[in-house]
This record gives C-alpha cells, sequence and structure tokens, in this order.
C-alpha cells in the first residue's frame, strides 16, 4: 500500500490579515502524523468562492487526504457549505434533530433563536455528519474519486473534538503505519549546545526521526519512529528518555503532555506539601501558570502580586532600608520577599521574583532584562540573577518559566 498523503486548507479572512493565527492546520498535522499520515503541503485562503474551489481542484490531485477548516457559521461571510454543494453539484439537507437540539442549546442559555441559525442544521446532501457536541456547526466527511475531504469548524476547542474523537478513528484503518513519537521538553540550554550534548545519543538509534523545537528559552526535542511494533517502540522512547533525563537532569523536565506546571504539582502533591508566590515584575502570571493545572488548589495557596514598594513592605515585610540601599530588584529584596511569603502564607515552599521587565527602567548596573528569582523553604534560601533581553512580554515569560523550574530543582535537591 502506497503511503496517503493529506492537505490541509485553513479558510478565513482573518487568517490571511493576520488578526488571528492559524493553530488549526498544525494542530491537525500533529494528529494525523501520529496515524503515519504526512501533511505535505498547507494552504490558507480567504472567504472567497473561487478560491475555496481552486483549492478543492489542487489538493485533490496532490493528495489523498484534504482537511478544510473554517466558514461553517451562520454569518453571511460563511461560504464554506454553499461552496461545497456546487462544487459536488448537490443541494442542502435540513436535519429537523440537529434544528430542534439547536433550538434547545439556545433555551438552555437563555438566548433567542434567529431564524440565520436554521443553517447550522443544513448540510450538502452528500454529506457525512461528525457530531459535534461542543459547538453548533457539524463536521463533514466527503467521499470523492477514491479520496477524503473532512471539513470541521474554525472554533478551535471544535476543530480539536472532531479531529481527535472523529477524524483520526476514521483515518486509523486507512494507513498501514503507526508513528511513535517522544517529545522531550529542556529549559534554559541553547538549542545548540542541546543538540551537540544530546545527538551522540540519538545517532544510536538507527530510523529515529529526531527534530529540535525552540520555544522562548525552550526546546523540545522531538523523536519519531515509524513501524507496527508499537510496544517495541514504546520502550526504545522510553529508553531515550530516560538516557537523555540523566544527562541533563538540570533542564529536561518532562516528556510529551506534561508541562513544567503539571511536574511541580506533582512534585508538591506527592509531598503533600504547599507553594505560595511573590511577584514584581512578572505580574501573577507564575501563580497564573501553577493554577492552569486542574487540581491546583491541593498545593497553591495563595500569590502576592507586590508590584510597588509600599506593597512589598505592607505585604511581605520588605524593610524600606533594604529597598533603599539595595533596590527593589536586588537579591536582598528577593530574599526578603521569600522569608515573607513563607511567614505569611504559611506554605512550605515560596518563589519570589523581581526585574526589570522593560523597556524602560534600566540602568547600567541592572539594565533591561535584569530578574532576580528566589525559591525558598523554611530552611534555605536560593536566589539567582537572569539577564533576558529587551522585550517586555518575552521578559515576563522567560522569568515565569525559569522560576518554575527553579522550583523544580529546589523540591528535586538539585539547588
Amino acid at each position: 500500500m502506497s503511503q496517503i498523503k493529506a492537505i490541509t486548507i485553513s479558510i478565513g479572512d482573518e487568517l490571511l490579515s493576520g488578526k488571528t493565527i492559524d493553530s488549526n492546520n498544525a494542530f491537525i498535522s500533529q494528529q494525523l502524523i501520529l496515524i503515519g499520515i504526512p501533511v505535505i503541503k498547507k494552504l490558507i485562503i480567504g472567504d472567497v468562492r473561487e478560491d475555496i474551489i481552486a483549492a478543492l481542484d489542487w489538493g485533490f490531485q496532490e493528495a489523498d487526504i484534504l482537511t478544510l477548516t473554517g466558514g461553517l457559521g451562520p454569518t453571511h461571510d460563511d461560504i464554506t457549505k454553499s461552496v461545497l454543494c456546487e462544487y459536488f453539484g448537490v443541494g442542502l439537507k435540513i436535519y429537523p434533530d440537529l434544528l430542534e437540539k439547536l433550538k434547545e442549546r439556545f433555551a438552555r442559555r437563555g438566548l433567542k433563536f434567529s431564524s440565520i441559525n436554521t443553517s447550522q442544521a443544513e448540510y450538502p446532501e452528500n454529506a457525512e455528519l461528525m457530531d459535534n457536541p461542543v459547538g453548533t456547526a457539524q463536521g463533514m466527511h466527503f467521499k470523492y474519486k477514491g479520496k477524503h475531504l473532512f471539513v470541521v469548524p474554525g472554533v478551535p476547542g471544535e476543530m480539536r473534538f472532531i479531529t481527535t474523537e472523529q477524524i483520526i478513528p476514521k483515518l486509523t484503518n486507512m494507513t498501514s503505519t503507526l508513528v511513535e513519537l517522544l517529545d522531550i521538553h529542556s529549559i534554559g540550554m541553547p538549542e545548540s549546545t542541546l543538540y551537540e550534548l544530546t545527538k551522540p545519543i540519538l545517532d544510536e538509534y538507527t530510523g529515529a526521526i529526531v527534530a529540535y523545537l525552540p520555544k522562548r528559552g525552550m526546546v523540545s526535542i522531538r523523536v519519531s519512529f515509524s513501524s507496527m511494533h508499537k510496544s517495541e517502540n514504546q520502550a526504545i522512547l522510553d529508553e531515550i528518555y530516560t538516557r537523555i533525563r540523566e544527562l541533563l537532569p538540570k533542564h529536561i523536565y518532562g516528556r510529551d503532555h506534561e508541562t513544567l506546571s503539571s511536574v511541580i504539582g506533582d512534585q508538591l502533591s506527592d509531598q503533600g506539601v504547599k507553594v505560595a508566590t511573590a511577584e514584581s515584575c512578572t505580574g501573577g502570571l507564575i501563580a497564573s501558570l501553577i493554577t492552569d493545572v486542574s487540581g491546583s488548589s491541593e498545593y497553591f495557596n495563595t500569590g502576592y502580586v507586590t508590584y510597588a514598594n509600599e506593597t512589598k513592605m505592607s505585604m511581605l515585610n520588605v524593610r524600606e532600608n533594604t529597598l533603599i540601599k539595595h533596590g527593589a530588584v536586588s537579591e536582598e529584596t528577593v530574599s526578603e520577599m521569600l522569608s515573607g511569603t513563607l511567614k505569611r502564607s504559611g506554605s512550605e515552599y515560596a518563589v519570589a521574583v523581581s526585574g526589570v521587565a522593560g523597556p524602560t527602567g534600566g540602568s547600567d548596573e541592572k539594565p533591561v532584562g535584569t530578574v532576580y528569582i528566589g525559591i525558598a523553604d523554611n530552611s534555605k534560601q536560593y536566589i539567582r540573577r537572569f539577564q533576558f533581553g529587551t522585550n517586555r512580554i518575552i521578559n515576563k515569560q522567560m522569568s515565569a518559566n525559569n522560576a518554575l523550574n527553579l522550583l523544580r530543582l529546589f523540591i528535586e535537591g538539585q539547588l
């Protein structure tokens, strides 16, 4: 059997303008490669009849599987269904059961059901509908000249549900290749250095496909194998992760769907302890990342956003003399923020951050991007100075991620 190939197409004027980032194509590609179907090309087009038709013609010539995302809403600019009817030479069919469910959905939310919403129960006659319980637009599956077209809403949550629950199961039986993936997550090491250190290990595994995926101070190593022997490959991937984790324990923090926040959450839960945060330049971002994890109330106690010097003193008992002598961005201030956080919150661990986020406010001694991050328990403190760049948003993100990683290392006894 020859390898099945796919093309993903996203529809939306907002995608072309840059107002909305096209994350849908990326997600669909990730899901397809997991079942051995490579995406050979991607396309973004506007809500234009001629462009949609041309994209379908081109896609059916180039690939076996097409995915089409967007344009399924009830407003005048959502033309995907009407163009599909024209393309396949069919009419629209109304589904009374879907219409009734739509009306019930609106009633439950106390919303008026407008006649325009009736279109959400109308679909091309040759479409096999794919259930979408998280939205109002159903997915569609078309078979055309031995090839397949899957059409899904552009709303990311709805797209993800239909892709994982409907499309992937349908396609799994169409490919003879299984792909096993391992994502190894690192922080605080340049991509080039990570490559040099890990390449000798990865070169030992014949058939492994390796990619390095950098993102703002963090790099993921993606390792994949194509094979029918799922259990054998999984054992190899586990071995690879263990070896690289043991090589770089301060930088490798997790794998696959793990995040820094989820890893820390597991550590704190295992110990039955809590953490509290004190943030200045990050403005509560560390606390937000920690509480992104469901169940974080078990181990996250409280967070203090002490942006001004006055609140550092009033909330965390930072001494005025410390601020005058050393400044808010200093090891001494962060040390007192840690002590105040532990005392006031009653937590076993504390995280504190103070820095110059920028783009203004720096000095020769403490330029923009200077950040002090501290971790403490009731017996010791660890404080480190970082020097990031000049972009305010990136500095906040880098500070928060590095704070979480230091907390991980502190809990593990690596600091």
